[in-house]
């Protein structure tokens, strides 16, 4: 007999949505890549860890909040004369859906059974509804929503059979209501997400998410314009590319500090609510060239209007 997962704490669904190529880097280099992304060990699916997530909310709610607010939502820093842990507990952000080029309607998202059946387990653990029924894709075949699709398809390398489907219509509604930035600016995005989510098998995902991100070659010239030398330096760059969506799952726990402003979970989570209200961050390297911006929501809440 299993048991459900605790709920006893209000948790959220944060979702994330790449405006910008995105740096979470890994701080060590793989093959030719110099600065490569973090991934998975088991699965090699690219990630955003709960560090970097806390720490780019520490520093928004410090604009946001007085500071016992930050302090009790994120943790007292290490010369406070009480120490303790924040109220917010954080998991690494999980990728749900990745952009990938397209012959047909330029690009396409793309997801599989096992990243929508991890979504599943996490929707149950926060508290939310279940998300529509996946349909599973045979081998060789992607299966889209019910529209003007080609017998076949190419994703990068992969040739694929196309397979018009309801329930992936169904799916992909759903996600780009509950996931995709609310509001007149991202309308288009929705749609798109709607008419255009490709469920390909666990497999094809793999293989994409390792070889369809995006490289890019980065120079810093010396006082001669050159890479060689003093000053000098040329090294490549992965990054995730924009337009990538990833969600994680934020748990308000009751405040750990007798001088928390909040009395319970639920004012914790409300103190969360008003943190995101900005309705974007910015995570990992390179945020003076513009990389990292997310537009960021909670899952499940609001309109689309």
């Amino acid at each position: 007999m299993t048991s459900a997962p605790p709920t006893t704490a209000p948790a959220v669904l944060l979702a994330l949505y790449a405006e910008t190529p995105l740096h979470p880097g890994s701080g060590q280099s793989t093959g030719i890549i110099d600065l490569p992304i973090q991934r998975e060990k088991h699965t090699r699916f690219p990630l955003i860890p709960a560090t970097s997530l806390k720490g780019s909310l520490r520093e928004r709610a410090e604009r946001e909040l007085d500071a016992a607010a930050v302090q009790a939502l994120f943790g007292a820093e290490s010369n406070a004369s009480e120490l303790h842990a924040g109220a917010l507990g954080f998991a690494d952000a999980r990728l749900l859906a990745f952009p990938v080029r397209a012959l047909a309607h330029v690009f396409v998202w793309v997801t599989c059974p096992l990243v929508l059946g991890r979504l599943a387990r996490d929707l149950a653990a926060a508290g939310h509804a279940a998300a529509p029924q996946a349909p599973a894709p045979a081998e060789g075949q992607m299966l889209v929503p019910p529209g003007e699709w080609p017998a076949q398809t190419a994703l990068e390398d992969l040739a694929l059979a196309v397979g018009q489907d309801p329930a992936a219509a169904t799916l992909a509604g759903w996600l780009a209501a509950q996931f995709l930035p609310e509001g007149a600016a991202h309308a288009a995005y929705r749609d798109k997400l709607a008419h255009h989510l490709a469920v390909i098998r666990d497999e094809d995902f793999g293989w994409l998410v390792e070889h369809a991100t995006q490289v890019t070659a980065r120079i810093a010239l010396n006082e001669r314009k050159t890479t060689t030398g003093d000053g000098g330096n040329l090294w490549y760059e992965e990054t995730l590319p924009a337009d990538t969506l990833l969600y994680t799952v934020i748990r308000a726990e009751p405040p750990r500090w007798s001088a928390a402003p909040f009395a319970d979970a639920a004012q914790v989570r409300a103190g969360l609510q008003r943190v995101l209200a900005g309705g974007y961050l910015q995570i990992g390297g390179n945020e003076t060239v513009g990389q990292g911006w997310l537009a960021a929501r909670i899952a499940g809440e609001g309109g689309n209007g």
